[in-house]
């Protein structure tokens, strides 16, 4: 439960690595939240290679502090969790873009869970599974991982990190992921499920939210609006929320790995 939220520090957290597009990506998410909350703090993780590098110098203007990844994949962004320097922490994908006043409301979005998640619906589940298991995985009755349960998307967590069970849940995260990706010492869930779909995080994240027992207590719910704050509609499918069925304006926009917006935008 979070009390007294005026007393905790609250920040965006972001990860950068093997990719300078990345880093580009990241500048332009921060500065389209300082748009809208110029007191934001924000801290980017990014890997040492980068910090060393004089011509990067301009794309780490916007954060109030940068902190070294200890390795270079594209799935440090678990380690970056957990090592938030801020008690509310809102972890984003780089891959987006801020694009409606209601991010001012963010932090508040936590209210007494540990942790809030956008749900992904039935057809970004059925992508993901027919993607890595095969076609008709869903309609089959898989029961390997269990297709039902590709609910929580990754690029989008709200979290108290004042919770230590919360902080362990981002560093189990991180350390299962690094052996789910070698292959050492694999639940059984995650052996049932074909290697193609080993090098995702988003597969950890949703062994340890539905097969852990040590994270059974946690506290974690969806966000409301769900669609608003992660818009996705990569390849033509609509992974949070069909735009037919919008209320409300997106706040944000999640373009995917492509960075198809980000060239039109003149960044990359």
């Amino acid at each position: 439960m979070v009390n007294n939220q005026k007393n905790l520090s609250k920040g965006f957290v972001f990860v950068a690595t093997k990719f300078e597009s990345f880093l580009k990506a990241g500048y332009f998410l921060a500065e389209t939240i300082l748009d809208y909350m110029p007191d934001a703090k924000i801290t980017l993780f990014t890997e040492k290679i980068f910090l060393e590098d004089e011509n990067l110098k301009t794309l780490f203007t916007p954060y109030d502090k940068i902190l070294p990844t200890p390795g270079s994949t594209n799935r440090e962004k678990m380690w970056g969790m957990a090592n938030s320097p801020y008690d509310i922490t809102m972890y984003l994908d780089v891959d987006m873009e801020v694009v409606h006043e209601d991010i001012c409301t963010v932090f508040d979005q936590i209210q007494n869970y540990d942790m809030r998640f956008v749900n992904l619906t039935k057809e970004g589940a059925r992508h993901f599974a027919e993607w890595s298991w095969g076609e008709n995985t869903l309609d089959n009755g898989y029961t390997g991982s269990n297709p039902q349960h590709l609910t929580h998307c990754g690029g989008v967590c709200l979290y108290n990190n004042t919770n230590p069970l919360v902080k362990q849940f981002m560093m189990d995260w991180y350390n299962v992921y690094l052996k789910q990706r070698a292959a050492i010492e694999l639940p059984i869930e995650i052996q049932e499920v074909p290697k193609s779909f080993w090098i995702w995080d988003q597969l950890t994240l949703w062994w340890l939210l539905w097969h852990s027992p040590k994270y059974k207590e946690l506290k974690w719910k969806f966000f409301e609006e769900n669609y608003r704050w992660n818009y996705y509609s990569s390849f033509g499918l609509p992974w949070t929320q069909p735009n037919i069925y919008a209320s409300k304006h997106p706040i944000i926009h999640h373009y995917s790995s492509g960075m198809d917006k980000y060239s039109e935008k003149g960044i990359l």
